[in-house]
């Protein structure tokens, strides 16, 4: 079978979409979820590794590359189209970061550049109870 599919530059999350739904009706599937799952703590391993080794810049691409394509392979197996999600998870994440910044500026904070990681994790949990 031919594929074609992967020299598509204008759209690559709708070309990994085509290939993996080539793949699948080729036989090239999952068997089940927690399948896919312990695949992408091994991708998360793998750029780990990356992160702390002499690794170059382009193997921590394809490390974080793998790990987007497990994640696309999760969503398209669980039954959910993975441009939708994606639309979604933007939805929710920016309806977060505008509380996150009315949250700080009531605080004092019109940046927060600089500032403790714990601070900011603080700040994150209160814009997730705001953001419900």
């Amino acid at each position: 079978m031919s594929n074609n599919l992967t020299n598509s530059p204008n759209n690559p999350l709708k070309t990994l979409i085509a290939v993996e739904e080539d793949a699948r009706h080729f036989g090239f599937e999952w068997p089940n979820e927690e399948m896919i799952i312990d695949q992408a703590i091994s991708e998360c391993d793998e750029i780990r590794a990356a992160l702390k080794g002499e690794e170059s810049r382009e193997r921590l691409q394809e490390e974080i590359g793998d790990l987007l394509h497990t994640a696309i392979s999760l969503c398209i197996f669980a039954g959910f189209e993975p441009e939708e999600t994606l639309a979604k998870i933007t939805k929710k994440f920016n309806k977060r970061i505008l509380a996150l910044k009315e949250i700080a500026n009531t605080q004092g904070f019109s940046t927060l550049k600089h500032q403790p990681i714990e601070l900011l994790m603080e700040l994150w949990q209160q814009a997730k109870q705001k953001s419900r």
